[in-house]
């Protein structure tokens, strides 16, 4: 998740954070770290939802301040903002999706006989 994080932050450093970009740029960058997070762990607790929004917020903190260039006085409102949002967006899709099954393989004696 660091990893996914930490790659989404230089990604992002690349762009412009000015109108739209970052207020979408946020919620995607969220879902993504969530989903990166629920793809390795399967696990939707609290723990794992204050981490993702921890990494999200984090990732489009360290993409502002790449594309800045110059430290945080000239970092936008709206990166902060798509910061926020990154948080709300990775907290709240590992807290609703559920704990996700792992789908059962042919011959692992977990197939349901009809």
């Amino acid at each position: 998740m660091v990893a996914a994080s930490a790659f989404g932050a230089l990604v992002l450093g690349e762009y412009d954070f000015s109108g739209a970009t970052p207020y979408v740029a946020g919620v995607l960058f969220g879902l993504a770290i969530a989903e990166v997070a629920l793809t390795i762990g399967r696990d939707a607790g609290l723990p794992v939802a204050l981490l993702s929004a921890a990494l999200a917020m984090a990732g489009m903190g360290w993409g502002a301040w790449i594309s800045s260039g110059r430290g945080v006085a000239p970092i936008p409102v709206g990166a902060w903002v798509g910061g926020a949002l990154a948080g709300a967006a990775g907290f709240a899709w590992v807290r609703w999706s559920g704990r996700r099954e792992r789908p059962s393989r042919v011959g692992d004696g977990s197939e349901r006989s009809s």
